[in-house]
């Protein structure tokens, strides 16, 4: 998980690419999801597709809290039991 309390998740290929996974995993609730008008996202939680986002800003809802988290992934070896992508 990210130290940061949210992150900005957005698209950062180019125009010739169909299919991109963000780097970033793991992340806060809170993040911001950036997609732009001809894209869209896909994010998924525990390997489950949960939701897609059409263009526009979307404040994303995790299990990840900030602060806190650490003390939860403590019992897991310090990996969320909450992982997430988009």
């Amino acid at each position: 998980m990210p130290d940061q309390i949210a992150s900005i998740i957005k698209y950062e290929g180019d125009n010739t690419t169909f299919i991109w996974k963000h780097p970033i995993e793991d992340f806060n609730t809170g993040s911001q999801l950036i997609v732009h008008e001809s894209q869209e996202a896909i994010f998924f939680m525990n390997g489950q597709a949960l939701d897609l986002f059409g263009a526009g800003r979307h404040t994303l809802e995790t299990q990840n809290l900030p602060l806190v988290g650490k003390y939860f992934n403590r019992a897991t070896g310090d990996a969320t039991p909450f992982h997430c992508e988009v």
